[in-house]
């Protein structure tokens, strides 16, 4: 991480820990806001109701009812006899103003009145009083007769009363109004408070909204660097990546260019190796081809290394038995530990007998070989013994176990690290790159298997590797055992392909299983072939001009749903990828196998669908192909002989010319369709007649990125594979 981007995020913690402090405190803030309201409002219910009701209501109306009646009495003292209904009158009044001084005496008051000597004083004063009139105005109530001297005594005490009343009125109003200040003045603090907290809150909010703004300038900012840090590392990734591809070719071209003279040298070795030599000059020769064996395995296993390392390694499923598996690979290094004056001994397990199983026997092959060579090597006058068992019903196990001179127990943990060997004493001695056990280990668990050893120095060493499988009880179909001259069933054939070279080898091989063949150059033609004749099979090329192989099946079944006639119809492409398999499927062909296709191959598809042995849905191109397939080439000198095979190569020489004009054209235009058309053909018509490094090539270029020189790189293989075709024939 950059210095910035590692500021940023300490900026960003650091403000998002202040906002959430802020958020906190506003939170804190606005509850106390809120609980100041709530008080607030319960003080000003209080000034309302509780003192006006109360107190100074009730001194007020007793005050009033106390005037009333005093005056009411003096009235009718002045008339006197008094009227009965005056009479009714004023003994109701009095009632009121009993009820009034009830109300007074039972009334709730502020502490400020309930301790204040002058009102209690006055309070018990008036209570007094009015009590003292009551057997007055209940002998009035009662109808008695009036005793205007007790009347005047009544009117008299009523009238001491009033200025009572009044004082107390007064009293309770200054008191009240002392109460009501006090009260407006603890209102008016809180609401100061309030407007504090108000003022806090809005500060708080503030800084929160300008904090919120700094977060969002640096999470802007931080966003720009972690942008220019993703285009950086992008642009390191493809560089990464051009690096790879750089290293890929650079190995590809360089395993090519070493590869194709050191065949030359192993080649005419042997050959001298053949000739009448002094014995030192054969012991020279003996020397040369051994270092160039060991050279030619040196550049394979670093060629294999990189493939496996950039994630090329593709896996094949393909049904085989371990027991043979196991027996070819003793038979590869037999001639080796005889030298070494070292015995072998392969043990297969019985519950292995007569059973298949699914994996790749290629991959298990080249371990396997890779394991034995080692045994073989470090073994001097020993034994080497390779068990093949089954640990699990599922699970294939082989151990290859020898009395060579050991590992040290400092050097296994690192055996099957790259380039590393157990010391540089046994590099000197026994030759290698150290990268054949990686190779072992990276392979075996791409196959999800496990690889391990067990060694002690100077006794032995037994490696051993474990893989999944799937047991298969049928017996198998060994293609390569098929013999293509046994009698075949003659049937209309129909070919449809664009190349000559690959038509010319269909041809030729067809006829030599004695069946009557038909030839379209297109797949249209293939079309009007097909609804013109009667035919029993159909090899459909997949990529063609005019109309491609796929197309051309979809006319040809719908054709048949009219007629009620079937052919079977055999995808021969040199397209051989799984999705190709599938496209062929869903356009309605019956099978699908990729060029080249031997004779034996063939020949079991003109006997069938029960004797055609589907190949592998994937599988690789493996990276040690020689310029010639020899016996794909020997194949067609037996079929077509010498001079047939001659004439098959320079026809392929021929339109390839033609081929190469229109890829020129293509790369020219920046047409990638035509470039690839282009190249399929050359792939097609290469494999077909052995050439299959230059087929490998043309098939790595088709999904490759288009590049200026393809062209002339084609021509400069194409040159090769000339001058080894011309060294073959003159051989």
């Amino acid at each position: 991480m950059t210095p910035a981007l590692r500021h940023s995020r300490r900026a960003i913690k650091r403000a998002g820990r202040e906002t959430t402090f802020l958020v906190i405190l506003s939170a804190v803030l606005m509850a106390v806001l809120v609980a100041t309201f709530g008080y607030l409002y319960t003080r000003q219910n209080a000034l309302q109701d509780g003192i006006r009701e109360d107190a100074l209501w009730a001194v007020y109306q007793l005050d009033r009812e106390a005037r009333t009646l005093a005056h009411a009495m003096s009235a009718a003292q002045s008339q006197w006899p008094v009227e009965a209904s005056r009479i009714t009158e004023l003994s109701l009044r009095y009632d009121i103003l009993y009820s009034r001084l009830s109300i007074l005496n039972n009334a709730k008051y502020e502490t400020s009145l309930a301790s204040s000597a002058g009102f209690v004083g006055s309070r018990a004063s008036i209570r007094d009083r009015v009590l003292g009139l009551e057997p007055f105005f209940n002998g009035m109530a009662s109808s008695a007769p009036l005793d205007r001297e007790e009347f005047a005594v009544a009117t008299s005490d009523l009238l001491a009363l009033i200025p009572i009343t009044e004082r107390m009125l007064t009293d309770t109003n200054t008191s009240v109004s002392a109460v009501r200040a006090d009260a407006r003045a603890e209102v008016m603090r809180i609401q100061q408070a309030t407007a504090l907290l108000v003022l806090i809150i809005a500060v708080s909010i503030a800084l929160l909204i300008l904090n919120l703004m700094r977060q969002l300038k640096l999470t802007r900012r931080t966003t720009g660097q972690l942008e220019e840090a993703a285009n950086e590392i992008s642009k390191a990734y493809d560089a990464a990546e051009a690096g790879n591809r750089a290293k890929s070719e650079f190995m590809a071209v360089m395993g090519h260019e070493i590869r194709t003279p050191l065949n030359a040298i192993l080649g005419m070795t042997e050959l001298l190796a053949h000739a009448d030599l002094p014995e030192e000059d054969r012991r020279g020769v003996k020397v040369i081809a051994s270092s160039g064996q060991a050279l030619l395995e040196i550049i394979n296993e670093i060629l294999d290394f990189a493939k496996i390392e950039h994630g090329d390694l593709v896996l094949e499923m393909i049904a085989f038995e371990p027991g043979k598996l196991a027996e070819d690979a003793m038979d590869v290094v037999a001639g080796r530990a005889a030298n070494q004056g070292d015995r072998l001994e392969l043990e297969v397990s019985g519950s292995l007998q007569g059973l298949a199983v699914l994996s790749d026997p290629t991959r298990i092959r080249r371990v396997l070989l890779n394991l034995l060579s080692n045994a073989v090597k470090f073994t001097q006058n020993g034994d080497v013994r390779l068990h093949v068992s089954l640990p699990a019903p599922n699970r294939i196990r082989f151990e290859i176990a020898d009395t060579g001179i050991g590992i040290s127990a400092e050097a296994l943990p690192r055996l099957f690290n790259p380039f590393t060997q157990e010391d540089g004493t046994i590099s000197r001695r026994f030759g290698g790159t150290g990268l054949g056990l990686a190779i072992c280990k990276k392979t075996i668990e791409a196959m999800g298997g496990d690889i391990g050893v067990q060694s002690t120095a100077g006794s032995g060493s037994v490696f051993w590797f474990e893989l999944p499988v799937e047991t298969v009880q049928a017996p198998l179909t060994d293609t390569a055992s098929i013999d293509p001259s046994a009698a075949l069933p003659v049937r209309n054939i129909l070919v449809v392909e664009d190349n000559a070279v690959n038509r010319d080898v269909a041809q030729r091989f067809l006829k030599k299983l004695g069946q009557r063949v038909t030839m379209a150059i297109d797949g249209l033609e293939g079309v009007s072939q097909a609804k013109a004749g009667d035919f029993d099979l159909i090899l459909m090329d997949m990529q063609m001009p005019v109309m491609d192989g796929l197309a051309a099946t979809r006319e040809i079944r719908s054709h048949e749903l009219q007629t009620g006639k079937r052919a079977r119809i055999v995808a021969m492409t040199a397209n051989a990828s799984d999705t190709d398999r599938a496209l062929c499927m869903e356009a309605g062909m019956d099978a699908f196998v990729a060029k080249p296709i031997t004779l034996a191959r063939l020949a079991e598809i003109v006997r069938g669908p029960e004797a055609f042995v589907p190949p592998p849905m994937s599988g690789e191109t493996r990276s040690d192909h020689p310029v010639i397939d020899l016996e794909r080439r020997l194949e067609l000198t037996e079929a077509f002989g010498a001079d047939g095979l001659k004439e098959l190569d320079d026809s392929f020489f021929s339109d390839a010319a033609g081929i190469l004009r229109a890829l020129h054209a293509a790369l020219s235009a920046g047409d990638a369709a035509s470039a690839d058309r282009a190249l399929h053909s050359l792939k097609g018509a290469s494999a077909n007649l052995g050439f299959v490094d230059f087929s490998t090539f043309t098939e790595k270029a088709r999904s490759d990125t288009l590049r200026a020189d393809l062209g002339t790189e084609i021509e400069k293989r194409l040159a090769t594979i000339r001058e080894a075709g011309e060294q073959a024939h003159a051989a």
